[in-house]
């Protein structure tokens, strides 16, 4: 197997469709700050089966143990490795990806595609990413089967499209109906999810064969269910229009972006998943009451977080206005008895 002088660079990757991503606004077009791991393997003919000898199967773009390189943007035009690696001469390459590059956990690609043990959801306030694994690029050469889709950018060479290997959760609130000439307010102060399962086993289930992109994905949980994801911490004002927005405390920055979570998938299906909302309600007549309200996540239609999959879950507030129906009861007829003289 003879390099050739082409040097193997990779598209602007794409994100699917299926559910937008929620780290970095990633879109639909691959961030250029962030960076992912790609491995490469070669094999003579037309992809047969991962690790086909009798297809002269060997790893190509990998480090010496196998493991994948890192790939960035070059700041110029093309997404690249720190060490150049060459198209071969004769056969061909197939490529597998998972992104970000440094994400936690251990990293493995077998003919059930992307492996990861090892991987805890990063704790919110920033440090949560959207863990991404991509579809395999079958038999690529140097001038071939480049990507045709739809996304917008102006990079050449292999295609890398990823999936999002977790689950979005986003909060809105609103109210039931217009209360816009009513004298109240509601205001959310803290959304959280409780005792869900962080840490988790993956396994891509990926039917392999020629070309094959029909998988199965799923995520074993491991630990306890004794986690909690804070959604949402500030004061927010509900809107009270019959509208729902995503709660965002903008007191200390203007600029605050709403918080959506990115969280392990998994089955809600005990009574222990819950999701707990502070909130105060008052009027300008009795002030502010804090109230903590607890739902159980089995209690909704969904009852199992899939990965690339977001889920909103809506708060409705409603006014069940105060009635009164006056009831007279009938008189009791009391004689007295005693008689006044006069």
């Amino acid at each position: 197997m003879t390099a050739s002088d082409s040097k193997i660079s990779f598209e602007a990757p794409v994100v699917g469709t299926t559910t937008r991503a929620q780290v970095g606004e990633i879109g639909d077009v691959y961030p250029t700050e962030e960076s992912f791991k790609v491995w490469g393997w070669y094999h003579e003919g037309d992809y047969t089966t991962f690790e086909d000898q009798d297809n002269g199967w060997k790893n190509y773009m990998t480090d010496t143990d196998g493991n994948p390189v890192v790939v960035e943007y070059d700041g110029r035009s093309s997404w690249d490795s720190e060490t150049d690696y060459y198209w071969p001469k004769t056969g061909k390459l197939t490529f597998a990806a998972y992104s970000p590059a440094d994400a936690v956990g251990t990293y493995t690609h077998t003919d059930e595609g992307l492996q990861i043990t090892g991987f805890t959801v990063a704790a919110v306030g920033g440090a949560q990413y959207d863990l991404m694994y991509s579809d395999r690029a079958y038999n690529r050469t140097s001038s071939t089967d480049q990507y045709t889709g739809t996304a917008s950018h102006d990079y050449d060479g292999v295609d890398i499209v990823f999936h999002h290997a977790l689950s979005s959760i986003v909060f809105k609130v609103g109210t039931d109906t217009d209360y816009t000439n009513a004298d109240n307010t509601f205001k959310i102060k803290n959304i959280t999810i409780k005792n869900v399962y962080g840490a988790g086993i993956f396994n891509e289930g990926l039917t392999d064969g020629d070309g094959s992109k029909t998988r199965i994905p799923a995520w074993t949980p491991t630990g306890e269910p004794n986690n909690e994801y804070v959604a949402f911490s500030g004061d927010f004002t509900v809107p009270n229009d019959g509208t729902t927005e995503e709660p965002v405390d903008t007191s200390t920055d203007p600029n605050a972006e709403p918080t959506d979570l990115i969280l392990l998938p998994q089955s809600l299906n005990s009574d222990t998943p819950v999701i707990e909302i502070v909130y105060t309600y008052g009027t300008e007549a009795s002030g502010e009451i804090q109230h903590t309200v607890e739902y159980k996540l089995n209690q909704t239609d969904d009852k199992e977080w899939k990965p690339n999959k977001r889920y909103t879950y809506n708060i409705i507030f409603g006014l069940n206005k105060i009635y009164f129906e006056p009831i007279v009861e009938a008189w009791d007829d009391v004689e007295v008895t005693t008689d006044f003289e006069i």
